[in-house]
Formats: C-alpha cells, sequence, structure tokens
C-alpha cells in the first residue's frame, strides 16, 4: 500500500512540473518579426473590410441631402426612459436623431441628419443616435441592445446598422454594432472614437459637436476603410501582447488538463487498488468494480483512463473465471458451458438466459457435492423484474393510442406488460406531449431601408451583433 501512495505522490509532482514548465513562454521571434506579421494582417483585414463596404450596389453619387429633417413627435419630455418609451426618430419622422429633452441644437441636429443620410446612400449602413436623461439602474450597454433590437437598425440582410446611445446621468456613451458593419468598426475602433471624440466635447458640454465628430469618423472609415490603420498603428503593442497571450494561454490549459487526468487516473485507479487489495471473494469484488463506469470520462479523458479501462476489463475477467474451491467441502469447483449449465439450472432461469436479462455462471465440484450459481447483469435493458415471480421476465408487449394528441391537448395510449415466465399482466397508461405549432416570421418594420428618398419611415430590419465599445466622460 505505501509503494501505491508513493506513486501517486510522484505521479502529482510530475504533472505540476509540467503545468509549471508549459506556463513559461518561450519566444524566439525579434520584434521586428512581430511588427511585420501585424502589418501584413492589418493590409488583409483592410482588404476584407473594402469588400464588405463596397460589396453592394453603389448609390447614385448625384443625390442631394435633404434641407431639412423632420424630428419624431417627443411629447412630454421624460426625466427617465424605457426602452418602449424611445422616441423612434423614423416615427414618425425622416431623421436619425431622438433626442427628447434637446441636449443638442437643432442645426447641430440637422448637421448630424445630413451626415447620417450621406452615409446610407453610399453604404446603406444605418445610424440611430439617442440621447437620454436617464434609463435608471439599467446598464446602458444591456439598454442599448435592446433598443438596437425593438428598432431593427441596419438593412435586414446585411446587419449594418449602429447605435449611439448616450445616458446622461450615468455619463456614458455606448457604440452597439451590427454583425454587417463589426468587420470595420470593431470594438478598439468604436473606444478610439469614444475617447477621441466624444469624451473631450462631452467634459466641455459640448454634446451636439461631439456626436457630429464621431459620426464624421464613422464617416471616413466607411468611405476609406484605409484610414483605420491609423487606429490600428496605435495600438501595436497592445496586439503583440495578445498574440503571445494566446500560447501562455495554451499552455495553462494543457497543464490543467493533465493534472485532470492525473487526478482522475489516481482516484478511479485508487479504488481498483482497494477493491483488490480487500478480503471480499471474487464475487463480491466483481460486482464492486463493476460499479466503476468510466463512461463519458473515457472519451474527456482518454490518455490516462484507456490503459485503467483495459485493467478494470482484465480484472473483471479475472475475477469472473478465476478458479473457485468450496466452500462446503473445499473441493475445486469447474465452471460449465452454456449448455451443461441448464442441467443444474431452473426453467426460469434458463428463459431469463434466453432473453439476455441475466446471465448464469454454474460452478459444480467432479462429484456434483456442491453447485454454485452466481447471477450477472445481461445485456439486454427490456425486462425488469416481476413483481409475482421475482424473476426478470416482465417486459413491455405493445402499446395502443387511445387518445391522439393534438395542439390543443395532450395525448394517451395504454402499455400492455406481460411477464413470459408466470404471464403476470399488467396496463399502464403513458401520456403523449401535445403537439407545438412551428412559426417562422420574417421582416419587421422599424428603420429605413437606405433608399434614395429623403428619408424613410422605419429602420431596415438589421440585428445587433453584441459588438461595440462604452466610453464614461
Amino acid at each position: 500500500m505505501l509503494s501505491s501512495v508513493t506513486f501517486f505522490f510522484r505521479l502529482c509532482v510530475i504533472s505540476m512540473i509540467l503545468v509549471i514548465g508549459f506556463s513559461q513562454p518561450l519566444y524566439s521571434q525579434e520584434n521586428d518579426s512581430d511588427t511585420s506579421q501585424i502589418k501584413t494582417d492589418q493590409v488583409k483585414l483592410i482588404d476584407s473590410i473594402k469588400k464588405v463596404v463596397y460589396g453592394k450596389a453603389e448609390k447614385a453619387s448625384t443625390l442631394t441631402a435633404p434641407t431639412n429633417f423632420i424630428s419624431p413627435t417627443y411629447g412630454k419630455s421624460q426625466e427617465q426612459y424605457t426602452v418602449d418609451a424611445v422616441p423612434n426618430p423614423k416615427k414618425p419622422g425622416t431623421g436619425y436623431i431622438s433626442d427628447p429633452n434637446n441636449y443638442v441644437t437643432s442645426s447641430e441636429e440637422q448637421e448630424l441628419n445630413a451626415i447620417i443620410w450621406d452615409i446610407e446612400q453610399k453604404s446603406t449602413a444605418q445610424i440611430a443616435v439617442v440621447i437620454l436623461p436617464s434609463i435608471g439602474s439599467e446598464v446602458p450597454k444591456n439598454f442599448a441592445v435592446e433598443l438596437f433590437e425593438e428598432w431593427d437598425i441596419g438593412q435586414a440582410d446585411t446587419d449594418n446598422g449602429l447605435l449611439i446611445l448616450t445616458v446622461m446621468d450615468q455619463r456614458r456613451t455606448e457604440f452597439e454594432v451590427g454583425y454587417g458593419l463589426e468587420p470595420i468598426l470593431t470594438d478598439v475602433v468604436c473606444y478610439r472614437i469614444g475617447t477621441s471624440e466624444i469624451v473631450p466635447n462631452f467634459k466641455q458640454g459640448n454634446f451636439g459637436i461631439g456626436l457630429i465628430e464621431a459620426v464624421k469618423k464613422v464617416q471616413l472609415f466607411l468611405d476609406d476603410p484605409d484610414a483605420i490603420e491609423e487606429i490600428y498603428s496605435n495600438n501595436i503593442n497592445h496586439t503583440s501582447s495578445n498574440n503571445r497571450g494566446i500560447p501562455t494561454l495554451l499552455y495553462y490549459i494543457l497543464g490543467i488538463y493533465g493534472i485532470i487526468c492525473s487526478l482522475f487516473f489516481i482516484g478511479y485507479y485508487g479504488v481498483a487498488y482497494d477493491i483488490e487489495r480487500s478480503k471480499d471473494d471474487y464475487y463480491d469484488k466483481y460486482h464492486r468494480l463493476k460499479k466503476l463506469k468510466l463512461g463519458c470520462l473515457l472519451f474527456l479523458f482518454p490518455l490516462p483512463l484507456i490503459f485503467l479501462n483495459r485493467l478494470i476489463k482484465k480484472r473483471l475477467k479475472h475475477y469472473r473465471y478465476a478458479p473457485r474451491f468450496s466452500s462446503v467441502n473445499g473441493k475445486l469447483l469447474s465452471l460449465k458451458d452454456e449448455w451443461a449449465e441448464n442441467a443444474f439450472l431452473e426453467k426460469a432461469q434458463v428463459l431469463e438466459e434466453s432473453l439476455e436479462a441475466i446471465r448464469y455462471d454454474v460452478w459444480v465440484t467432479h462429484d456434483e457435492s456442491d453447485i454454485l450459481v452466481l447471477e450477472y447483469e445481461g445485456s439486454s435493458r427490456k425486462y425488469s423484474e416481476c413483481q409475482e415471480c421475482n424473476y426478470k421476465t416482465f417486459g413491455k408487449t405493445r402499446s395502443e393510442v387511445f387518445h391522439a394528441a393534438t395542439y390543443d391537448h395532450r395525448g394517451e395510449r395504454y402499455v400492455y406488460y406481460d411477464c413470459r415466465n408466470c404471464h403476470f399482466k399488467e396496463m399502464k397508461i403513458e401520456f403523449i406531449p401535445q403537439l407545438v405549432k412551428h412559426t417562422s416570421s420574417s421582416g419587421s418594420s422599424s428603420f429605413g431601408g437606405g433608399s434614395s428618398s429623403s428619408g424613410s419611415s422605419s429602420f431596415g430590419g438589421g440585428s445587433s451583433g453584441g459588438g461595440g465599445a462604452g466610453v464614461s466622460w
């Protein structure tokens, strides 16, 4: 027993050494090669961005922005807003700004609408700007996601929407980006726009100017994706650090995986070792070890457990077929084959074997002075123990539907059971789940669709990708 404990201890120490060794980041590349690789990645990113922005049919360049955008009907201003209460600039207005408490001037609002209108005509991307005094205890990020989905900002087929939400009492501005714009307006880009345009202007109370500059920056990136390289070039060290962190994280994961494998191996092997060292007879050892099921762990941690599984199978075979001696007279017992054992079994036991519900091993002395019948689990799960004769010959024979399930109510069926030995019969009622109607919906009415008119009555049916960033000022 002491040698086994020593082996387990050494195995744990080796696992810990491997984790510590793997966790040390080993890099042989110089900084110049890292920077070169980053530059190459930037070129690939910008090429993909151009495809996203200009993949659609181009809008006519001769369109002229409307001279006046109609604001939504605000009604009585509120101090706190919910998603449902925020005025939609497209209902019944024609603009893109929702400012029910007038934090920006009329001229600033018209300039914002003109810029966003121009963006939509050229790229079909849709932008909504919302400025609210308060949203209560709601988190601005969650509020932005819900409002984005409520209004369906962006085109339905490209999800190229952007929501800029400002919550005044929390001094927070969120950029919520649709899937189609995420290759362009990444989290880093949105954050840099916020820190360079929103924060300095908002701190001075220039809310309209800050939003105009932020939207102009978005327009610049949509018109000329090459300009994003400036944003990324200021974050080379940050990107390189992230790339270096990936191998380190992988080493940690592999190390932790190794420790978990070792712990499982030690635990299971410890139980098997305890069974082997116990004073139980082979039959009891067999059933104790049989309960040690590896199950799905054998697929999750195959490297150590596959060897343990082979060991368990080998011992189970030994416990079942090892030589036995009579407890009555001490004589050697011999195992009868499948046909010869029937002479020593009851009729019901032979039936159990034919149904593969139970397997019997019959051990007999040479002079048949002692007979030992051992019961083992069969391969079939169709039969259970009969409550009348106590043999494992009770199983389902047939079923019939009494009430079919519909979309309005559940159904019922009768299930009939019969004992193949004593012919005890039983009928049970089972319920059939109610049918469920599968419906599909397409499109929605919210934001307006990038048409060439002066405005549209709704947004285009886009959805949020969950990307973007927020800044506090």
